[in-house]
């Protein structure tokens, strides 16, 4: 199987608008999301915290949903797979940011703006995708790893900071020194 996307944070951006400012959310979110991933496979798929949580599986599929509800609001096509089970889920997922970075490379701010959102609860903006599914999603994201720690399997220690896989040299021309 090909490399899963997000092994790395990719460069930031050289200026600051909507457009990039999104696709930084994007990326930081599928690469804490590849490493929350990474190994699921040891981990019983049905591991849940206590009654009433979602089991591992049902917060992938959740996830899975909301990276897809994001890029199908974005004006991108569904890249979800009807396969079963935690790799696929993860790759769906994975997937579904990579297109939804790609479709926010292709819109302007103007076009951004002019976003509008049907949700149960109203019609909302642009702005709605960032407080409702993406901040959802990272929140979910943090539950993975809170999951993984419970069940004894805690997360990669990747540099999400940086933005480097575990184990990873930081890359000099993203290099934060402190005094």
């Amino acid at each position: 199987m090909d490399e899963l996307p997000y092994t790395r944070l990719p460069d930031a951006p050289t200026t600051i608008t909507g457009r990039s400012v999104m696709v930084r959310l994007v990326d930081g979110l599928g690469f804490r999301y590849r490493w929350a991933t990474e190994g699921l496979a040891d981990i019983d798929p049905e591991f849940r915290p206590g009654d009433g949580s979602m089991s591992l599986t049902e917060l992938l599929t959740h996830v899975a949903e909301l990276a897809d509800w994001l890029l199908l609001k974005l004006g991108g096509a569904s890249s979800r797979s009807d396969s079963r089970g935690i790799e696929p889920l993860r790759r769906d997922t994975l997937d579904s940011l990579i297109a939804t970075r790609k479709r926010l490379l292709e819109l302007g701010d103007e076009e951004l703006l002019a976003i509008r959102v049907k949700s149960r609860n109203g019609i909302g903006s642009f702005w709605n995708l960032i407080n409702g599914p993406l901040a959802d999603t990272l929140t979910h994201v943090g539950q993975i790893n809170a999951w993984r720690r419970l069940a004894g399997h805690p997360t990669p220690p990747a540099d999400v900071f940086l933005g480097q896989p575990p184990g990873g040299t930081p890359d000099e021309s993203r290099r934060v020194d402190t005094p």
